[in-house]
């Protein structure tokens, strides 16, 4: 099944029609429907889906001057409440840039009765509401009609794509298995004979069916019989290629099209006027070096420019001009890299736009395509490093990682030259946590507070962003949900992004310990983390476990008793060292302050369903020691 169909988001218009256009695209209605109904697979086969698809074809056909044709069918059979997500669709499309029609839609109800989808159910509207006057993307959406448990949903139609973005660049992922069960999918692709359809297969033997009619060749896929995929806590995305069967298929032989079409693009657009350079050059005045340039100017696109994730009209592909987004103050990602690159020109500093994989993770060099790509940013040459500026992220700062992994982007030179360079992973000295908490515990086991957060690089983004746009009382109210009554809350700066950010509060919190009697109190679940107890509670696993980095983090807590308290058991120093996570733990009591100290990692790290019972036995380290550390008792001596 294509990718576009797994998120189920067709890229078509629905007008109706009761002709058919292909002999594969045939109704129910065409034949015996009882004896359709009959063969049909029935819920008790297939007990963990909510849904069967029974036939899936999609067909695209490429003319000599590089238009397209796409007809798709697709029929389900609806098992329960779980399935029943297929009868509602949303369908985009760009207008004017895309003809399409309805072949049919229909509900074949349990008893063999046919209700066709009415046109009055089709609702059109902007897909980014809100946006209407920046973009022409929009969508239709429907219900299909009398959907219950036994019936069957089928729609098919045709979409004539008019004006192509890039000619001949066709991409396209086929998963060969679901998160339902498929009886049938095929793909058939028509080429001009002298295009080449290239595809690379993984864990999976299909080959497709190559037939020459003509100055055409037709390339079919044929797909069948797959069970559906129950999905497992922490297994690899559906694109993961060393997990999942799948294809991938191009038309492109090489990336020089892609760089030399694109950077032209860009080039193109960097128009700048009178107004924009003389407001540049204050910008930059009073900066010597070229990082402060960088980063005035990168702090004023990122935060000054608003960012519209929509994509803006005839503009899905080309920025608008520099001068015209500063004028207006608002565009997307490209817009904000084209801005950015001609400021930074202005200030005699060379950027350069790269163009950013949508699925990083599993980024294929090898498969030319501009449909990877969704997101733009810039980079600047300095020296041995480089300067990564995504400008639709208003709390980055001009020197931290773009991406929270590393990801391979496509940069492109003025000449049209290109090359893949990989963007750097997070920096334990750099991207980092800092958490100092104390508390004064009184007899009856409330506590004031004294906390101090701080965090450092790409870890202060995401808690800077999140303020930023929180009221100043629902700041407040985001603490005394934890049951903190707030004394008093002071922020770092909320724009001066290559500063750390520094939370500090102060307040009381009831019952910090609990009190058993005037000379016993408990401090429970004050540490906790990831133990992996929904890895070892499976006793089956059929697929890897897939652990993203975290941020490095130091942590310090401090709990002061009431003089002549002692705890009963001081805990023992604790590491756990392994490839996909660090932590390390250390006690101390001294007079009456019991504290504690933090360090802890996670990496990034696949385990493979043959090392996952190694895996599960140290998991059960971790969960022992979670579980020895639930209670601290304290006792006045």
């Amino acid at each position: 099944m294509r990718i576009a169909k797994n998120i189920l988001i067709l890229l078509a218009l629905f007008v109706l029609s009761c002709s058919t256009t292909n002999s594969n695209i045939k109704s129910i209605s065409d034949g015996d429907v009882n004896l359709f109904l009959k063969q049909a697979p029935l819920a008790e086969e297939h007990p963990n889906a909510g849904a069967d698809i029974l036939y899936s074809y999609d067909y695209t056909e490429f003319y000599k001057d590089g238009t397209s044709l796409s007809r798709h069918l697709y029929r389900i059979k609806i098992f329960n409440e779980r399935g029943r997500s297929f009868a509602s669709q949303s369908i985009s499309y760009r207008e004017g840039y895309q003809e399409v029609k309805i072949i049919f839609a229909n509900t074949v109800k349990p008893d063999g009765q046919i209700i066709a989808l009415d046109p009055k159910d089709i609702q059109d509207s902007s897909e980014h509401a809100g946006y209407e006057f920046y973009t022409d993307i929009k969508v239709k959406k429907f219900t299909m009609p009398a959907v219950e448990n036994g019936c069957i949903i089928e729609y098919a139609y045709e979409t004539k794509n008019l004006k192509p973005v890039l000619s001949f660049d066709y991409f396209n992922i086929f998963l060969c298995q679901n998160l339902y069960p498929m009886e049938e999918d095929i793909m058939e692709i028509v080429l001009p004979a002298n295009i080449e359809l290239k595809y690379k297969k993984f864990k999976t033997a299909l080959t497709p069916q190559i037939i020459v009619d003509g100055n055409r060749k037709k390339y079919i896929f044929i797909n069948t019989k797959q069970k559906e995929i129950i999905p497992e806590s922490r297994m690899p995305s559906l694109l993961d290629r060393d997990t999942f069967p799948q294809l991938s298929v191009w038309t492109l032989n090489s990336w020089d099209v892609i760089s030399k079409w694109y950077i032209n693009l860009v080039r193109e657009q960097m128009k700048s006027d009178d107004e924009l350079n003389e407001f540049t050059k204050r910008l930059i005045a009073g900066k010597n070096t070229d990082e402060e340039k960088i980063n005035a100017i990168f702090n004023f696109v990122s935060q000054n420019i608003r960012y519209i994730a929509v994509l803006l009209g005839p503009y899905t592909h080309k920025p608008h001009q520099a001068a015209e987004i500063f004028r207006k103050r608002y565009g997307d990602c490209k817009d904000k890299t084209v801005l950015l690159l001609t400021m930074l020109k202005i200030a005699g500093i060379e950027g350069l736009p790269a163009l950013v994989p949508a699925n990083g993770k599993y980024f294929d060099e090898s498969v030319p395509s501009l449909n990877v790509f969704n997101h733009v940013i810039a980079v600047v040459p300095s020296g041995n490093k480089y300067f990564w500026l995504d400008a639709t992220n208003e709390a980055a700062a001009y020197n931290s990682p773009p991406f929270l992994t590393p990801t391979t982007v496509f940069l492109m030179k003025d000449d049209g030259s290109y090359r893949f360079i990989k963007t750097p992973d997070l920096d334990n000295k750099n991207d980092y946590i800092n958490v100092h908490m104390k508390y004064d515990i009184n007899p009856e086991g409330n506590a004031t507070i004294d906390y101090t957060q701080e965090y450092f690089g790409k870890a202060a983004e995401s808690v800077r962003y999140f303020l930023k746009y929180s009221p100043p009382e629902q700041r407040k109210k985001y603490y005394e949900e934890r049951g903190v009554e707030v004394k008093e809350l002071n922020l770092g700066s909320l724009t001066d992004t290559p500063k750390p950010f520094i939370i500090k509060l102060s307040g009381n919190l009831k019952n910090l310990a609990q009190k058993l009697d005037d000379e016993t109190m408990v401090l429970s679940n004050i540490l906790s983390f990831d133990s992996y107890r929904d890895i070892t509670a499976a006793n089956n696993r059929l697929y890897p476990v897939s652990q993203a980095e975290s941020f490095y983090s130091r942590e310090n807590y401090s709990y002061k008793f009431p003089a002549g308290f002692k705890i009963r058991k001081l805990p023992g120093d604790f590491t756990f060292d392994k490839p996909f996570k660090y932590r390390t733990e250390k006690y101390s009591f001294k007079g009456s302050t019991f504290n504690v100290y933090l360090e802890s990692k996670s990496n990034e790290e696949t385990i493979s369903p043959d090392n996952i019972d190694d895996f599960k036995k140290l998991a059960v380290e971790l969960q022992k020691h979670e579980s020895s550390i639930k209670n601290f008792v304290f006792e006045k001596k």
